[in-house]
């Protein structure tokens, strides 16, 4: 390292984006894909607008992320490059975190969650296998988990039976 100079620390927070297919019925109605990835991290919408005279054009937005992944990107792939470092850090003291965000019908629970038949594993059982392995080399660590969802405002336990939680702060 040269002079005084610390090593970079990795981001404090990791915005990723992973595109979704167009549903069967959007491709029914011949609906057209907005979106295009444009490299490893930044995507490209492009949206279709009207003149005051009716002529149609397509304005494009660029937006840059952490990482940005196409929908044929495999869960595995994902959670190797996002997920993984994040266990490893775990392991080595920092406090983190994993959640989606998006709205209805976005890809959160398959990302997250996988398949129901167990035929695609999510972000939550890869790190969970992740984290079994490493528990194992460290002795007397124990595990605690806590797994909620919060939809429209409101709080649930997913590890019991989706029951209401009460959402409770302090001044900390």
């Amino acid at each position: 390292m040269e002079g005084n100079k610390k090593p970079k620390e990795p981001p404090k927070i990791r915005v990723v984006v992973r595109k979704r297919p167009l549903f069967g019925k959007e491709v029914t109605r011949n609906e057209r894909d907005i979106l295009t990835v444009v490299g490893q991290r930044s995507l490209m919408v492009q949206e279709l607008k009207e003149k005051v005279d009716l002529t149609k054009y397509i304005e494009e937005h660029s937006f840059t992320f952490d990482n940005v992944f196409e929908h044929t990107q495999d869960n595995n792939a994902i959670y190797n490059e996002c997920v993984l470092p994040l266990v490893s850090e775990t392991f080595n003291g920092a406090k983190t975190t994993c959640f989606a965000y998006g709205q209805t019908g976005s890809g959160k629970t398959f990302t997250m969650m996988g398949t129901s038949d167990g035929s695609v594993s999510g972000m939550y059982t890869l790190a969970s296998y992740d984290i079994i392995d490493l528990l194992d080399a460290y002795e007397g660590l124990e595990l605690y988990i806590s797994f909620y969802e919060i939809y429209c405002g409101k709080l649930y336990d997913l590890l019991n039976k989706r029951e209401h939680v009460e959402c409770r702060e302090d001044a900390k």
